[in-house]
Parts: C-alpha cells; structure tokens; sequence
C-alpha cells in the first residue's frame, strides 16, 4: 500500500513538473517568435494607462515571460516616436485609469505626448474613473479631446501630503526611539514627534506649491481656461461631469464605442486599432538602422542597500551590484556613454558611495554620465547622481535633501512590560553594546555617533559642491537634508537642465559631439538574456531566491540590529 500511494505522488508531481515545463516552453516559444503583427491603415494606437509603470524593460527572462504586455516608460517613448512617423496610425487613444505614478513620470508621459502631437496627429483621452484627480487631469489636459463618462466627475481640490507620526505607539509599546540627524529638515522625526517641525511643515508646502502652481498654470493654457477661474473650481474641489463639461476641462461625455465611431477613417468603415504592447513588437520586427555610436542605458531604481541588490523581486539598488554594472560599461570598449535613469530616495551611505565612486571613474575614464531624474532622486539618490556630467530632472521630481540621518530603538520596555522577557548582560568594554536595542545610548554614544554623522554629512556636502561647481559654504547654504522639486532644484543650480529622457540623451549627445539628429544605438545594462541563455546559465529566474536557513536569518536580523546612517529622504507622497 505504501509503495502504491508514493507511486501516485510521484506520478502527481512530475506531471506537474511536466506541465510546467511545458508552460515554460510555449512561453519561450510565443516571447521569441510571437508571430507577425499587421497593423491595419488608418489604425489608431491605443494605450492603456493606470498602477505604476516600469522605468526600464526588465532584463529578467521570467518577468519579459510572465508579464508579455508590459510596457516600460523606455519603450512607450519608442513607441510614440514610431507612431508619430508611422502612416499607418492616425492618432493615439489615451484611456486612463486611477494612475499609480508620481508626478515626475506624468510629465515624462506629457513629454512624449508632446512630441507624438507635433506630427499633426490627434491625441484623444477617454478619463475611465469615478472621480478622477488632479494627476489624470494634469495627463489628459494636453490632448485635443477629452471624454468623461456621464455619471462621473473631477475631484480638484489642491494637493495635500499626509505625514504619520509614531510617538504615541511608542509610547504605549514602551520602544524608546533614539534619532539624530543632520540637518533640520531631514526628517518629520516621526517616531519622537506629534506633529511637524515648522522647518519641515515649511519644506512641505514649498513642494506642495511649486507642484500645484505647475498644474493650474498648465490646465488653464491647455483647456483655455482663465487661471482665476480655475482657482475658484479648485476651491470647490468636485466638479460632476456636466460641470465639468461646460467649464471646459472636457471637451464630450461619452462612452468607449462613441470614442470609437468619432476614430473612424470614414463613415461606415470599422474602427481599426493596435494596443501599445503589440504595436511595440511590430515596430521591433521592423529592425533598425545600425548606429555608429553605442550609449549605455543603466536604471538605479529603488532603496539603497551596501551590498547585493535585487531588481527582479521588487526594485532594490545593491551599491555593490550597481558598481559592479557601472564597471563593466566602463570596461566595455563600444560604449561611449552612460544615460543613468535614477528614481531612488535613497539608503546606504556606504552602498551609495561605491555607486558615486564608479560614476566618478566612469567620467574619469572618458565616458560622461548624464542622469536623468525620475519620481525621487533625493539623499542617496542625489548622492548617486551628483558626479556625472549633466543631471536632468522633471519639474515635479523630488530631489536634494542632502544630509544623513541615524536611528535606532530600545525595545527593553517592550520586552518586559508586554512581552515578559527579562535580560542580563556581560560587557568587556564601555561601549560594547552602543548599538544593542536592549538599551538607550548615552550622551558621550551620541557624541560619537553626532561626529561620524557630521563627518558623512560633511563628505557628503564637499562632493557635491565638487559636482556642481559650487563653493563648500554655497551647497551647504542649500543642503541641510531639505527636499526640493526639480523645477527648485535648478534654480538653485542642484541640477543642471528640466527634461526627461530626450534632454538628457541630446545632453550626452552634446557632451559626446554627436550631432542631435544621428541616432544612437542605446542599450539596456544589464543586458536581457534569452530564455535559453537563461535557463543554461542556470538564472532564468533573474536572481537567486532568499535563502531560508537558520544562519541566514541570524544574519539578518544581526543586520537590522546594527544601526548605521543613512542618507533617505523623507517619504512624501504629493497626492
């Protein structure tokens, strides 16, 4: 009976290995030979946007299988300069749902929309919401017409931006939490505050601002709206679709299948179209021209952590793993240039360091880095940036906040009173247990730990200044751990242009001499590997699976018992 019963549970488990062997493989087969995708005449593109969007193609075999649509923020640029070319397309249908992006990454959609409508082409976007908010707006305003269904409306009521504050938890918890940081506006000091400090609550409007004044001044021009008037709607806040409609900030109330029959070529013809995913192979099928100049696209996306990172299972920036990438394009004899799309508020002094010292070497070694800026670039992720050549930004990207911080928690109290647990200890020096979260640090500790901080702040600050041409004493004036927006940032001289990607690829073109309108051939680091190189190589996965073991989950928690400073900056999400 037994060997009857393992006998159908190793059947049971290779036909399951079987099967999914054969997903594997009528995947493969259907990602490298997808078949031929026709693009009937007088087709309109249509593009689907909401949730978050990639920056970057992933290089991950599995994920490019799993995930066949997806289309990063990369590939729609491709997409709409080859549409905007194309005969066969007559226009680009835009229908937008609750977007997950930042604002930074709505303008990069604008910008690409912009040059899409200098072909004379139409753009049309259909608000497919409840409600939808300033952001949708903001994306839809420079189309030539915009849709809203009847029974919805527009929700614009001015940007806000929430911040939560842990000192009462706390307190009840009894976790004594010990921060230092420099300077005064590096953080809400969340876990010791009530509410804000009147440095940051300043800080915070000033983004707040900036951001809101970009989005009424643009909505005003773009549905011809006067400015005063738009005001006065936005301290109503909601306007239902009629209201909506005769204030001019949609052009029709309609629904999908009358969009479509206003996109006919002619009447009584059928409604032609092509999603964005399917358009992007055909336009890949085509093939290209072969450039003479090879340009690197790297993408530094996520929090910073020293050593390896991890881009396939949630973005993570590893300082070691992104050196590593930057070393080997430095090695790489074909490549002239680096375009470094970084969206990361930063981490790890030490793994953002080891980023800023390859991009130094990069320079040092003939090949500019111009980085480009994409929903956050600040505290380590300003620090990543700020030894290439050239730094672009968005208006809306949340940057600067240069300074460091420290943290740590005395969880005795919890322990004892909550959970009943009682310690002892043996020390065999005075500060043995300085990092110990069984115990609150003494002043000469924060002595210690303020002049290594002072001494990363100062680091910081000085390379900075360095990047940017400036005087010690004239960066540090405008660092102190404040946020800025891009559009502050550059009138501060933090950055050196306000663009997206096209203003940071002509910006290495320049540096480069490569004349504006040559093509380059921009390739991804690290470079996707074929379902077949993947799986000989034995990383068809992308990245090796956490490993599960007792040593391995001591070291981690050793990790995150070990405090040490890091340059983040604070999480604000404008909404």
């Amino acid at each position: 009976m037994p060997d009857r019963k393992t006998s159908w549970i190793v059947a049971i488990l290779l036909l399951t290995l079987g099967l999914f062997l054969v997903l594997v493989l009528y995947g493969a087969y259907r990602l490298i030979w997808p078949g031929k995708i026709e693009i009937a005449q007088k087709s309109v593109l249509e593009v689907e946007l909401g949730g978050p969007i990639a920056e970057v193609p992933s290089s991950s075999s599995l994920a490019r299988l799993l995930d066949r649509d997806s289309v990063s923020l990369v590939e729609m640029e491709t997409a709409f300069l080859a549409a905007a070319k194309d005969p066969k397309i007559t226009s680009v249908l835009l229908s937008i749902h609750p977007l997950g992006m930042p604002w930074a990454q709505v303008e990069e959609l604008r910008d690409f929309l912009k040059e899409f409508k200098k072909s004379g082409k139409k753009v049309v976007a259909h608000l497919q919401l409840d409600m939808a908010e300033e952001r949708e707006l903001y994306l839809a305003a420079l189309s030539d017409e915009i849709y809203l269904n009847p029974d919805a409306g527009l929700l614009i009521n001015g940007l806000a931006a929430d911040v939560a504050f842990y000192k009462r938890t706390m307190d009840k918890l009894r976790v004594e939490p010990q921060f230092l940081q420099f300077k005064e506006f590096k953080s809400a000091e969340s876990y010791t505050r009530e509410k804000m400090t009147p440095e940051f609550r300043s800080m915070l409007e000033s983004v707040l601002r900036d951001v809101q004044d970009r989005f009424v001044r643009t909505v005003a021009q773009e549905r011809g709206i006067d400015l005063p008037r738009l005001q006065e709607l936005m301290r109503t806040g909601m306007a239902p679709a009629a209201v909506a409609l005769k204030e001019r900030l949609v052009t029709s109330l309609g629904y999908q299948d009358e969009i479509q029959a206003k996109l006919l070529p002619e009447k009584n013809k059928e409604y032609r179209a092509v999603g964005l995913s399917d358009y992007l192979r055909a336009v890949r099928n085509r093939g290209r021209k072969t450039a003479k100049q090879k340009i690197a696209l790297l993408g530094g996306l996520g929090p910073i952590v020293s050593g390896v990172g991890n881009d396939v299972w949630g973005n993570v920036m590893g300082g070691e793993t992104m050196a590593s990438r930057l070393r080997e394009i430095r090695l790489e004899k074909d490549v002239k240039g680096v375009l470094f799309r970084v969206d990361s508020p930063g981490g790890s002094a030490v793994g953002s360091d080891k980023v800023w010292r390859e991009v130094r070497l990069l320079e040092a070694a003939g090949k500019p880095v111009v980085v480009s800026m994409s929903g956050v670039a600040g505290s380590g992720g300003y620090y990543i940036a700020m030894g290439a050549r050239k730094i672009v930004a968005q208006p809306s990207t949340i940057t600067g906040s240069i300074g460091v911080i420290f943290g740590k928690f005395n969880v005795r109290g919890l322990y004892e009173h909550w959970l009943g647990i009682t310690t002892d200890q043996v020390k065999l020096a005075e500060n043995a247990d300085i990092f110990s979260p069984l115990h609150s640090l003494t002043e000469d500790q924060k002595a210690q730990i303020r002049s290594w901080m002072e001494e990363i702040y100062q680091t910081f600050v000085k390379k900075a200044a360095e990047g940017r041409g400036m005087s010690f004493h004239e960066l540090e004036a405008k660092a102190h751990g404040r946020i800025y927006t891009g559009a502050q940032a550059k009138d501060l001289k933090l950055i050196d242009e306000v663009g997206g990607l096209k203003s940071a690829l002509a910006l290495l073109k320049k540096e480069l001499k490569i004349p504006v309108n040559e093509e380059v051939d921009v390739v991804l680091y690290p470079k996707p590997k074929s379902i077949w190189q993947s799986l000989a190589e034995g990383g068809f996965f992308g990245a090796s699976l956490p490993k599960l073991s007792a040593e391995s989950l001591r070291q981690s928690i050793h990790s995150l018992e070990t405090p040490s400073p890091w340059l983040l900056a604070p999480d604000v999400i404008v909404r």
